[in-house]
């Protein structure tokens, strides 16, 4: 195989945090001689000349769900590639929660043959939570857990979410992190509020890092008990990058994307979170390194993470350490090429994947409740993340049916999809600014359930059913208007082209805004309203989940006397 000499490049040290100007050879899709100075003496092969370009190593998300795009895996990585990413770890538990071992080795499957490095971290918590405060739409078992460690691309468990069930000593969660204990699995953990004690206790089962929103204190907590910190997005603040910036050492602090939406994937992936860690004061090459060279070596990739020699030839050029826009990604030495595809297979099992036929008004109706005025309770969202409060206030209810028009407060309904007849619950929230319409999907972590959203009953029917039509998906009413974005694969994905998902994606999120919906990322909220491990208060098909004690509360509390 030809040698390929790149000249006249700026590197990026990600190991001493520094950059020089030099050269590097690439011989059978690794990096051979990787030299400072211009001196190419005594070498032969095609030599490609970079202008003076930066030269970036290929970046690791070491935390993230592809179904979070809506995309299929050799979708995703069509779009995640072209912003230099090189490698990911994915934990397909969205899938694995809908189609159990089915929906996680589809995800599997088709996340080879392209030329993104798509590794898997099998789904700790399916279903997400043992407590009963919902009801499961799959489950793996023990057996399936062992088949699927000997996948070769298999290298961790998936975030143990149920961390209130691991404390609890749940026999099934137990003896699945012992078995990735023995097959020397990375194992992720998820625990947005744990400390102290139970921290300690949680990390004792062998869990090496945590990826939930952070603060100084948390993190300074759990760097001293060993932990990896993962910093996603919603947590690069001000504060937590000056506390990280103060740190001696830094191996430890890896960047992930966790879940990216198809119309932030357009606009950028882990490049994009590099870049606004950077505009928070972290410091550039340091924080390139938390995206290479640091997830490579605490996911045991020893072929990648820097521009070393013996490493595989993944690595991009651009212009500005302040400004990752690719202006060219090489994988294993060769320039990627932007029309490259693969056939997506098996998604014919996952078609048609909802039970669920119709809804009818009378679905929307709180049984027991006649006309009065009752105390319920609230979910109360904010416009800044995905943390929730409760409150309690009155209602006036004519047959069973709320009266919302002049307050701050909308339905909420959640629908179990694995049954045809409508099973479920209604309950409200407050804080989320929708004054009129509704909203309706089948992608609502984590058992993605029929999830509708709105004012009135009858636009409520009219927008879930416009979903259930579809086989799943994502839809917003507005008058006549409804604008929907189908998922047909499982009710959770779609093999449409990136550019076409996200623009659908940008038409819903500019119709919740124009019905007054006040969160800064409005799908991601109302996708999270249903996740039984996510602070402090979420809706199940069974009730109000107090996600901390996992335990149910009542959505009508009682007349008013």
């Amino acid at each position: 195989m030809t040698r390929k000499i790149f000249k006249n490049a700026y590197i990026v040290d990600v190991i001493n945090r520094d950059v020089f100007r030099g050269w590097f050879s690439v011989k059978q899709g690794r990096f051979e001689y990787v030299e400072k100075g211009r001196s190419l003496r005594g070498l032969s092969g095609d030599t490609i000349d970079l202008g003076g370009k930066y030269v970036v190593p290929g970046l690791i998300d070491a935390h993230m769900h592809i179904e979070s795009s809506h995309l299929t895996p050799r979708r995703f990585a069509q779009a995640a590639l072209r912003w230099g990413t090189c490698a990911v770890l994915q934990d397909p538990h969205e899938m694995g929660n809908v189609c159990g071992v089915r929906g996680i080795v589809f995800m599997m499957r088709n996340s080879q043959g392209v030329p993104l490095r798509i590794y898997t971290a099998i789904p700790s918590c399916v279903p997400p939570t043992n407590a009963g405060v919902e009801t499961p739409n799959a489950s793996i078992s023990i057996e399936e857990i062992k088949d699927l460690i000997k996948n070769p691309y298999v290298i961790a468990l998936g975030e143990v979410m149920d961390y209130n069930g691991l404390l609890n000593k749940n026999p099934k969660l137990l003896e699945i992190l012992a078995i990735a204990r023995s097959a020397h699995l990375s194992i992720e953990g998820h625990c947005p509020s744990l400390q102290g004690r139970l921290l300690s206790e949680y990390i004792g089962y062998g869990i090496r890092s945590d990826h939930t929103l952070t603060n100084p204190s948390k993190m300074e907590e759990e760097l001293r008990k060993g932990m990896f910190i993962m910093i996603q997005p919603k947590s690069l603040t001000r504060e937590n990058v000056d506390f990280i910036m103060t740190l001696r050492e830094r191996s430890r602090i890896l960047l992930v994307t966790d879940d990216v939406s198809a119309s932030s994937l357009v606009e950028g992936h882990l490049n994009r979170v590099i870049e606004l860690a950077i505009a928070q004061g972290w410091d550039p090459i340091d924080a390139i390194a938390s995206a290479t060279i640091r997830p490579a070596e605490y996911l045991g990739l020893r072929d990648l993470g820097a521009i070393a020699p013996g490493k595989s030839a993944c690595f991009f050029l651009v212009d500005d350490l302040r400004i990752l826009t690719p202006q060219q990604v090489f994988i294993e030495g060769n320039a990627l090429a932007n029309n490259f595809d693969v056939e997506t297979a098996g998604s014919s099992v996952l078609l048609h994947s909802l039970a669920l036929e119709r809804v009818e008004l009378s679905d929307f109706r709180i049984p027991g409740i006649e006309s009065g005025s009752y105390r319920v309770n609230v979910i109360v969202t904010n416009k800044d993340n995905s943390m929730t409060k409760l409150a309690q206030t009155s209602l006036t209810f004519i047959q069973g049916y709320p009266k919302l028009e002049s307050k701050d407060i909308v339905c909420i309904a959640v629908f179990r999809r694995g049954e045809r007849k409508p099973s479920g619950c209604v309950g409200f929230l407050m804080g989320t600014g929708l004054q009129r319409g509704a909203y309706a999907s089948t992608f609502a972590h984590d058992l993605h359930n029929l999830v509708v959203i709105g004012k009135k009953p009858e636009e409520m029917v009219d927008v879930a059913n416009k979903v259930l039509q579809v086989g799943g998906g994502i839809a917003v009413k507005d008058g006549d208007r409804v604008d929907v974005l189908e998922l047909p694969i499982a009710g959770l994905l779609t093999d449409d082209p990136l550019e076409q998902v996200a623009s659908k994606e940008k038409a819903l999120e500019k119709s919740l805004r124009s019905l007054g919906v006040k969160h800064k990322d409005p799908l991601m909220l109302f996708s999270v309203l249903t996740l039984s491990v996510s602070p402090y208060y979420k809706m199940s098909d069974l009730g109000i989940i107090e996600t901390e004690t996992q335990r149910l509360l009542p959505v009508v509390l009682g007349p008013v006397n």
